[in-house]
């Protein structure tokens, strides 16, 4: 597990955040004028509010449980309550829900990419090893935990057949 430790990521998933904000500058600025309709703008206020409330609660059962909140770090127990009934992956949701609520706001939709490429990163560079490591420092506990909670937000072939995985 030391290689594990030693690969970190250099760029924490907040940066990343930004990254990802700050590169949806050049089409909002290039666009001519920006008019996003009500749905737009009520989606982006969800994806927003959305964003804020998840970060916030899943952050709060982190500290209150003394587990790091940076990638990799302390674990002495896994938290499942609170978000992480519906995803094992919360904050990495509320980064990509607080990257689309302004692509939405804006109506740069061709700004989607953003938080597309988002999410990509956060679940190849973040989201896949933890997962290794999560399964070395809690063995049986986090698979089990696994196979009930997706690990985004939604398994469609669970409801479909009516099992709660």
């Amino acid at each position: 597990m030391s290689e594990l430790a030693l690969n970190k990521p250099r760029i924490l998933p907040p940066k990343g955040l930004l990254i990802a904000l700050a590169a949806q500058l050049p089409i909002l600025v290039s666009s001519a004028s920006l008019r996003p309709g009500f749905a737009e703008i009520a989606a982006g206020v969800v994806f927003l509010a959305a964003g804020v409330l998840l970060n916030v609660r899943a952050e709060r059962l982190f500290r209150r449980n003394s587990v790091g909140v940076c990638p990799f770090s302390n674990v002495p127990v896994l938290i499942v309550s609170g978000p992480y009934r519906f995803s094992r992956n919360p904050m990495y949701l509320s980064l990509v829900c607080l990257n689309l609520g302004p692509t939405l706001l804006s109506g740069a939709l061709a700004n989607l990419w953003s938080s597309i490429a988002l999410f990509m990163w956060l679940h190849y560079e973040f989201v896949l090893p933890e997962e290794v490591f999560l399964r070395y420092k809690l063995g049986a506990t986090f698979d089990e935990y696994a196979k009930r909670v997706p690990r985004w937000f939604w398994r469609p072939h669970a409801y479909r057949e009516g099992r709660d995985q």
